[in-house]
């Protein structure tokens, strides 16, 4: 019994001591980090650029085991932490029932927002901004990425569901779909569009409250994935993504298109199963090969399991990112906590939901 146990524990403490000889060590001792963070509400919103007492501001990180800490703004809009171990922090803010200005006087809204911070300092001062809830209309509602449980690499069944927020009928008319590069607005690497004319279209409408199913593969997907608890069946999708420049793209016949218009590209339209920024904008910015016009966008979610993500994509079109965690081949889904809850980041308005809803919203 002594030989058998002796060489995992001998292993096991050797991989003990490696991993403490070279485990990268913060440059500054623990206990002497310092953050000051001074909370604003997000000025191109209303129109508006107060500094915010009485808000609550919470720090959080994985490293070293340290608990979450919150601290209340003061009258000069500042939360204060100190004797902080040193490590990225994630923080965020709420504020109840701040006065917001509408077409007819002021309504009270919830303001939330995130950042990471990322000290570079033993007193370390930023800014967190706070938005409220985004006009509505056509919204992003749910990512599925990530693939199914399988061993076999299959991901084919990825899906994004539009929702319309509004009470008014709304139209898809010329909207591009867009999967952004890691520079922002200014590099659009997949582009598809719905067809009929950009903005002043009527042919393809979205209801009010309505649900839009837009399939990489309308597909019964379950069909290949054997176990038919793990995948989804997209044969009934409401859109289709396909390349006429891909023979070998499937095209449900019964189920429309929205196209590729990038010259010379050959793919389907698919995304990162864990990492990336999905766009949708209005078609009024025809010259696409230069960026999308921050002003055609309509909506855009960017998302990562990486807790140390860097953004990709401008604050100003999603101030934060969503799906820390997720895994590849995990079965699950990103989707907004509430359809139509749109603050513009996606740290606030999103989270992981254990399988994908298909055309509905979980807990409904």
């Amino acid at each position: 019994m002594v030989n058998k146990l002796f060489l995992p524990l001998t292993l096991f403490g050797l991989l003990f001591l490696f991993n403490a000889c070279f485990r990268e060590q913060p440059d500054f001792n623990d206990g002497n980090l310092d953050i000051s963070i001074y909370v604003k509400i997000k000025s191109d919103f209303y129109g508006i650029n107060d500094f915010l007492d009485s808000t609550e501001v919470t720090l959080k990180t994985i490293e070293y085991d340290i608990p979450d800490l919150v601290a209340t703004t003061d009258s000069n809009g500042l939360a204060h932490f100190s004797g902080l171990s040193w490590a990225n922090y994630y923080a965020t803010g709420l504020r109840d029932r701040y006065p917001v200005p509408t077409d007819d006087g002021f309504e009270n809204a919830e303001l939330r927002g995130g950042k990471e911070i990322v000290p570079d300092n033993e007193v370390f001062v930023d800014t967190l901004f706070l938005t409220g809830p985004q006009p509505p209309g056509i919204k992003l509602n749910e990512l599925y990425t990530c693939g199914p449980p399988n061993n076999f690499y299959y991901y084919s069944d990825q899906y994004f569901e539009l929702y319309n927020s509004s009470d008014d009928t709304l139209y898809l008319d010329g909207i591009q779909f867009c999967r952004m590069g890691s520079t922002g607005l200014n590099n659009v690497t997949y582009i598809f569009q719905f067809p009929g004319k950009p903005v002043v279209g009527r042919e393809y409408p979205i209801y009010p409250k309505q649900f839009v199913v837009c399939a990489r593969t309308a597909y019964n997907h379950r069909k290949y994935v054997f176990n038919n608890r793990t995948s989804v069946n997209l044969s009934k999708a409401d859109w289709e993504f396909v390349n006429e420049n891909d023979p070998t793209d499937y095209d449900n016949p019964d189920v429309p298109n929205i196209g590729n218009i990038l010259d010379g590209f050959y793919h389907d339209f698919s995304v990162n199963l864990i990492g990336d920024v999905v766009l949708i904008a209005d078609g009024s910015d025809e010259n696409y090969l230069d960026g999308i016009d921050i002003n055609s966008v309509i909506d855009c979610v960017e998302y990562s399991s990486s807790p140390t993500h860097i953004k990709e994509v401008e604050e100003e079109v999603d101030y934060g990112y969503t799906g820390v965690g997720m895994m590849t081949y995990c079965g699950k889904s990103i989707e907004r906590k509430k359809p139509g809850f749109d603050t513009n980041n996606s740290t606030i308005d999103f989270e992981i939901i254990s399988s994908p809803t298909v055309g509905y919203q979980h807990g409904e």
